[in-house]
Order: structure tokens, then sequence, then C-alpha cells
């Protein structure tokens, strides 16, 4: 059982995500950006080797997504109309990944194998989304990138603020009224 620590709440337009094992030395980099067709997501070890690719392959409501770990096409994804229903499933590989996008608390099966848990970490320098992986180091990268990818999807919403949202929203569309005491 191997962890892992990436950066929660990343901007990919901030440059290069480090990701640390659980010495907390650098172990892999993430970078590249997603939103358009065409766009993509990178993981290299720490000497620059691209491990796995990640590449939008369609955007809008439902984006759609290919993942070629060394330049071989293994698996795609793609987000449902009820991506906040908290099931994701990963075609080729046969994963599922289910549980909490929004509090980045969630799980990656394999029939009824844990691959992957989730969950964050806060560290002096910020929040941290801990990956603890449970299978095979060769699919660390994988995860990882599938990881970066749910983590850019939250990047609108904050972790640390209560899920009250209808009034969260009621306060932005109806201003509040004054009355006279």
């Amino acid at each position: 059982m191997e962890k892992y620590y990436m950066r929660q709440n990343y901007s990919t337009d901030m440059g290069v995500n480090i990701v640390f094992d659980q010495t907390f030395q650098a172990a892999y980099l993430v970078s590249g950006r997603t939103g358009k067709a065409g766009d993509e997501l990178l993981v290299q070890d720490m000497r620059g080797e691209v491990l796995v690719r990640l590449r939008q392959i369609s955007y809008g409501i439902i984006p759609r997504f290919v993942i070629a770990y060394r330049n071989q096409v293994i698996a795609s994804i793609s987000f449902n109309l009820a991506y906040f229903g908290d099931i994701i499933y990963v075609r080729r590989l046969a994963w599922v990944i289910s549980g909490n996008f929004l509090n980045h608390r969630y799980n990656t099966y394999h029939s009824t194998k844990k691959l992957l848990s989730v969950k964050p970490e806060a560290r002096p320098d910020g929040l941290y989304n801990q990956l603890t992986v449970t299978d095979s180091s060769d699919q660390v990268p994988v995860h990882i990138i599938i990881a970066a990818l749910l983590d850019i999807w939250n990047t609108g919403f904050d972790t640390l603020s209560p899920r009250n949202w209808l009034t969260q929203y009621h306060f932005r569309l109806y201003p509040p009224t004054y009355r006279r005491d």
C-alpha cells in the first residue's frame, strides 16, 4: 500500500502540480489543461518522461476523455448528467469510481477489489488529496491522472465551507430585504 499527496484545488493555469510520495519527496508531475476538445493532461516522472496522457475528445455538458499509458490507449472516461450522483465508470479498465467527488472522498474499484482510496488531508502548506493505492504500483500514474481530472472539475467548490446549497443560491438570486424597526 502506497500513499501519494497531490495539492487540492490546484488550477492548471498555475503550472505544474507536483505529486509527492509518502515521505513527501516529489514523485510525479501533472501538467496540462482541460476544457476544450484536444486539450491534454500529462503525468510525467521526475525525469520528464510522459507516462500517462489524458486527452479530451469532446466537450460540452458531457465531456469525454481518452487515457493513454505509454502511448497506448487503455481506457476512456466520461461524466454523465448525474456526475454529482457520485459514480463514474472507466471503460476498458472496468473501474468504478464512487464516493463524494465534491468533498474529495472517493474510492476506485475493479469488481470487488479496492484499487485506490482518496481523501483530503490538511497540511501546513495547504490542502492535499491523499491517494492510497492498494494494488499495483504500475497503475499509480493512471490513478493520478484520474484524480487530477476530478480535482480540476471540483476547483469551483470550496471544500471547507458547509454544503448549504439552498441558502447559498438564495442570497445570490434575491437581495436581502431591509425593514425598519
